[in-house]
């Protein structure tokens, strides 16, 4: 492995990388703000079914497990995007570790932007997912960019 050259691409990664942690815990406090506007809107669906008793509980149990787990899974890409842009602009190791997780992460936040969207959720969420969506965008070229230039040195 060659060694880690600090250049503007590095710094980059490491500006991103940042950024993406930021973004990752207001995701993650947004997330706990909502969730109770989430489970009203599955008990109002699940009352508009007809739905009683367990059924009702289910229902919305199952709906708030839904969100849960889209929500975990899109954390994990930005977890690892995170550890991998700070290993990658400041020790050069694990160059494909972070493009890939860039990727996933990129395609996760354009899910989300998607849905925000379809949704109509808010300007701020829309506007924090296009925000996302750049920052994990620009990270995949600077990954790219930095990974040829430790093949040079």
């Amino acid at each position: 492995m060659a060694k880690n050259k600090m250049s503007g691409w590095a710094i980059a990664i490491l500006v991103l990388t940042i950024i993406s942690a930021v973004l990752l815990v207001m995701g993650i406090i947004a997330f706990a703000v909502a969730l109770p506007e989430v489970k009203a809107v599955a008990e109002q669906a699940a009352h508009d079914k007809g739905l009683v008793g367990q059924d009702f509980d289910l229902a919305v149990a199952v709906a708030l497990a839904a969100v849960i787990a889209a929500f975990v899974v899109s954390i994990v890409f930005e977890v690892f995007q995170v550890i991998g842009g700070f290993l990658f602009s400041l020790k050069g190791r694990w160059g494909v570790f972070c493009i890939v997780v860039s990727i996933l992460s990129a395609a996760t936040n354009t899910w989300e932007l998607i849905s925000a969207i379809s949704n109509r959720s808010g300007a701020l969420t829309i506007v924090t997912s296009v925000i996302a969506l750049l920052v994990s965008a620009f990270l995949v070229v600077a990954c790219f960019m930095h990974r040829a230039e430790n093949r040079r040195a």
